[in-house]
């Protein structure tokens, strides 16, 4: 009978590697991008999980007192964060939390629901938790992520870099393209008219540009639209994403300014 294992950290690195070869195939298909996701998702949940064993065994289990109970359920992303936190006193950035937490929302869409991703997108993600990975295997395991690698594999987390840079140069030419070809020609015109480039909700970097004057409400990078919203309250337009967490009590959409003034308090989904 063939058998093989993997301890937690070999886990994780090995999802790492499958997930980024995934991205990186030369035609990669809907599946191929699916997985890519829900590998790289994995690899992060499963290092989060590492970090708590190498504390104490037990606390990778929700329910401490089964745990190594076959049938026990291990921690959740949120749970995994919270036990770091407040019991192994790691500390996460912000930005990295948000990294964590968007991965795992989105593996969570494609195992229970639906998705709709780009090649770009994928890219962008993958860019986002190598940083993350490489930072937390450094400060929590005293290691090199390229101790882990195969050469090769290596290559292939450089690769990513090289072609995130170029989709963001190429995002950055279309906005430029844009900014020209609408930008009025009156300098009194200039003055009031909106070109706002912002962080994208889809791919979480700053290439979403937002132009009511121009019609425009795209990023530049993976294509997300939003659309267009309008506060009920100012008439001041944001994409439609941005909004959602604010309405009057006809459900209209009101900014966060005019949310402040009104004391609306914040729904969050």
């Amino acid at each position: 009978m063939r058998q093989f294992k993997f301890v937690l950290l070999e886990n994780a690195i090995d999802s790492l590697q499958q997930g980024i070869g995934f991205a990186l195939m030369e035609n990669p298909t809907r599946s191929d991008l699916k997985l890519s996701i829900l590998l790289i998702a994995q690899a992060v949940e499963l290092l989060l999980k590492e970090r708590l064993r190498r504390e104490h065994w037990s606390l990778i289990f929700t329910d401490v007192e089964r745990a190594g109970n076959p049938n026990a359920r291990t921690v959740t992303i949120d749970e995994s964060l919270k036990r770091l936190e407040h019991i192994a006193k790691v500390r996460f950035e912000k930005k990295e939390e948000e990294t964590i937490r968007n991965i795992s929302n989105i593996r969570n869409q494609i195992q229970h629901y639906e998705i709709e991703v780009t090649f770009e997108d994928v890219i962008g993600k993958a860019h986002a938790v190598i940083p993350l990975i490489t930072r937390f295997l450094k400060d929590e395991f005293d290691s090199d992520i390229r101790n882990h690698l195969k050469e090769r594999d290596a290559e292939k987390l450089l690769y990513i870099d090289e072609v995130l840079e170029h989709l963001q140069e190429l995002a950055r030419q279309k906005i430029e393209k844009i900014r020209k070809t609408n930008m009025p020609s009156n300098t009194s015109e200039q003055i009031n008219w909106q070109f706002d480039v912002l962080n994208c909700a889809q791919c979480w970097q700053n290439y979403y540009v937002f132009s009511p004057d121009s019609n425009v409400s795209q990023c530049q990078l993976c294509n997300y639209e939003a659309g267009f919203a309008k506060c009920s309250q100012c008439g001041v337009q944001a994409p439609r994403v941005y909004w959602g967490l604010h309405s009057d009590d006809e459900g209209n959409p009101i900014c966060d300014n005019c949310a402040l003034d009104l004391e609306i308090d914040i729904e969050y989904e």
